[in-house]
């Protein structure tokens, strides 16, 4: 009898020991723990702050897991206290938990209690099952939980646990839980934060402390007493912990920057996007945003977009896409990425091939009504202002942003052939079509552009000529620069955007791209007052701005100092505050030397003494001729070529007595300038007036009478208008002085 119940009894230990020791490593892991637990991608500002927590596929937030190193002890020692004070002793079952539960199980009659060890609850939680819990199930489990204790270290285990346990309201993981709750890292949790967060994943859906924060503090208590009974928090922490006013500070994954997520989010590749955005500033910007636009609603101005580059690395610090996200009336457009019409923003690149090619600040351009033959019909650029200018520096025809002059430039530097090519090489993306399509009106902004891309085009020229591709990531592989401009050339446009002087006729002095530091500006206007823009630079930041309406309606009347200048304005003179501007060191290359502004020529101590003058910048190896008495007539006024003669004599010269022209004939000549016979002129709606308004101008005039049988001629500030309708127009001159007479005709088209 001895001997039978000695060998049951070496039987069953052998059993025990084979069911402790060897059964579990038979039953193999749940696959799931091979991988780490799934993460939803997580958005974050260059300062690491989240900007925006997706839910995942499960449709859960969860964070990229933490390790056991990076979980705080407080939070470790709650999450013990709350569902397995014996972690570290048992073997992944705890059999004095297991005859607790049964013993009150038995009293009670019915389950009042369980003893499941996180090990348990990991192998649960990384299994699935469908339908109801087997005793088979929980077997099978309980074996994984040993299998588990014996493969893996505790700390591996509990960091497991604390990455995949949900804490409700769509958080799984412990770093989730630390920023939902409390918008918090782990680290800065207290000793009071860390045991409610423990208390939450016993029962997530009751315990909802956003829900009811009362119905939480019980278990909490509970979690902290535990706590100190087991010596994991001294008497002064425990009482602190106590007496802590628990402050919720919901984060449901952030909304942040919408605009740049949404356009990251199609190369969402990682758990984790480190963006370059500022958050504060960011913020900050969209505030401006929204006040500047508050106050241009009565002009039919609905939405803005703006974006900031660092020059330095080419990384987007803001962007903001639209008024707001959320408004009805397309706020989740993006003004930063869709395509829209630049207006004069364009002109800075054609004045810098012409630079490269030969041209000085101090070249002159005739800014005087011309007619180009195209494809189409004929083409006739106007200023804003509708009046010609005459002879004009470069300098002042761009900061003054004139079209004649601008178009006359491009087509003296070859055409869009030579613009297209270095646009699109500067990053502009969403020109595809061949120059003749765009023809000499590219310069003007026929094409529509990117505003983001235009900015980093503009980022160029503040590197003096060096591109970086724009980014939003900060995580993304470093780019080398390469020149694509040439730097004497960019620090002259610097310079010429930067000069306020430059722009006053047609901006006046104290505008609002008069900054109190040097900035480089260029403002844009589309022709029909559907794109506004300012862009413009410091050595530091590149700010880009639009304004307008994603319906593409019209605005009223709003032009870059009305619109899109405010707002950059207030978004450059912010970026300084913490940022003092600085500004560009001259090349050794540029030169200075007096200039006659008139003519463009060099004024030395040799020279006939000029009525007018300035200093203008030079690249040394490119000096203008120098000027000579033959430029002046006996007053002192410079004699100017002829195609300036009924410019001289009309109201439009304001040079006034300080030019003339070279003599001509005595005998008075009569000669129609514009429109030349057989002009044919396309009516088109995407112009201001369609089109419709046709200057007449004329050489040889003392006494002039304008007359057409078929159309309307309306005088205007001394000009006269002929008002274009479709047909063949006959337009006839009388000089009434002295009874010449001459005449001209005009095809006109609709588009």
């Amino acid at each position: 009898m001895r001997r039978r119940w000695k060998v049951i009894a070496i039987t069953l230990l052998a059993l025990a020991v084979g069911g402790w020791w060897g059964v579990p490593w038979l039953v193999p892991l749940p696959v799931a723990l091979s991988k780490p637990p799934p993460a939803s991608t997580l958005y974050l500002a260059r300062d690491g702050t989240p900007l925006r927590h997706l839910l995942g596929e499960d449709g859960t937030r969860s964070a990229p897991p933490v390790k056991f190193a990076d979980i705080p002890p407080h939070l470790v020692h709650a999450l013990l206290a709350a569902e397995d004070k014996r972690f570290f002793s048992h073997g992944g079952i705890d059999l004095i938990a297991v005859g607790r539960a049964a013993w009150d199980n038995v009293r009670s009659g019915r389950v009042v209690s369980g003893a499941s060890t996180i090990h348990q609850q990991l192998i649960k939680n990384t299994t699935p099952h469908s339908g109801k819990r087997t005793l088979r199930i929980k077997v099978v489990e309980a074996l994984q939980a040993r299998h588990l204790a014996m493969s893996w270290s505790r700390e591996g285990v509990l960091a497991a646990y604390a990455n995949r346990i949900s804490f409700g309201n769509l958080m799984t993981g412990v770093a989730t839980a630390a920023s939902g709750y409390f918008h918090k890292p782990l680290g800065d949790l207290t000793p009071a934060e860390c045991a409610l967060l423990a208390a939450l994943p016993q029962s997530p859906a009751r315990l909802n402390p956003f829900r009811s924060l009362d119905a939480v503090l019980p278990r909490q208590r509970r979690i902290l007493d535990k706590m100190r009974e087991l010596g994991w928090l001294d008497g002064e922490q425990y009482r602190v912990a106590l007496s802590q006013n628990i402050v919720l500070q919901r984060f449901s994954g952030g909304f942040e920057a919408p605009h740049a997520i949404e356009m990251l989010r199609a190369e969402a590749n990682a758990p984790v996007i480190r963006t370059t955005i500022d958050t504060t500033l960011q913020q900050h910007v969209e505030t401006i945003v929204a006040q500047r636009l508050e106050a241009l609603k009565g002009r039919h101005v609905t939405h803005g977009a703006v974006v900031v580059i660092e020059n330095a690395t080419g990384a987007v610090r803001v962007l903001a896409g639209s008024r707001d996200f959320f408004a009805s009336d397309g706020g989740q457009l993006n003004g930063a990425w869709a395509p829209h019409s630049p207006g004069s923003a364009m002109k800075p690149f054609t004045y810098l091939i012409a630079f490269e090619r030969g041209a000085t600040p101090a070249s002159i351009v005739a800014d005087l009504p011309i007619e180009f033959t195209t494809a189409s019909g004929t083409y006739r650029p106007e200023n804003f202002s509708l009046k010609s200018y005459g002879p004009m520096t470069y300098r002042h025809a761009l900061g003054n942003s004139l079209n004649i002059s601008a178009v006359r430039v491009l087509d003296s530097i070859g055409g869009a052939e030579t613009l297209l090519p270095k646009l699109c090489e500067l990053g502009l993306s969403t020109l595809n079509e061949n120059a003749a399509q765009y023809g000499l009106g590219l310069t003007i902004g026929n094409a529509s552009v990117r505003l983001i891309e235009l900015a980093n085009a503009y980022a160029c020229l503040a590197r003096l000529g060096r591109f970086k591709p724009w980014t939003l990531r900060s995580d993304a592989p470093a780019t080398e620069e390469r020149r694509l401009l040439s730097e004497n050339e960019s620090w002259l446009i610097a310079d010429i955007l930067s000069d306020n002087q430059a722009r006053e006729m047609s901006f006046g002095s104290n505008s609002v791209l008069r900054l109190p530091f040097k900035c480089a500006v260029k403002t844009g206007t589309s022709s029909t007052f559907r794109d506004n823009w300012t862009l413009g630079y410091t050595p530091e930041f590149t700010v880009g701005v639009w304004v307008g309406n994603f319906d593409n309606t019209p605005m009223q009347d709003v032009s870059g100092v009305t619109g899109a200048g405010p707002i950059f304005r207030d978004v450059m003179l912010h970026l300084h505050e913490k940022h003092p501007a600085t500004w560009f060191v001259r090349p050794a290359g540029i030169m200075h030397a007096r200039i006659d502004p008139r003519t463009g020529k060099r004024l030395t101590p040799q020279t006939p003494p000029a009525r007018v003058s300035r200093e203008e910048f030079f690249i040394s190896e490119n000096m203008p001729p120098v000027a000579r008495a033959g430029d002046y007539d006996a007053r002192g006024r410079a004699i100017l070529p002829r195609e300036y003669a009924a410019w001289v004599q009309s109201s439009a010269n304001w040079l006034g007595d300080l030019v003339t022209t070279a003599e001509t004939d005595a005998r008075p000549q009569l000669r129609i300038t514009n429109p030349i016979p057989g002009t044919v002129v396309i009516l088109d709606p995407d112009i201001r007036n369609n089109g419709n308004r046709l200057l007449l101008q004329a050489t040889g005039l003392t006494q002039p009478r304008w007359s057409s049988k078929t159309l309307e001629l309306r005088p205007e500030d001394n000009h006269t208008f002929a008002i274009l309708k479709p047909g063949r127009h006959e337009i006839e001159l009388r000089d009434e002085a002295n009874g010449l007479t001459t005449r001209t005709f005009v095809i006109v088209r609709e588009e």
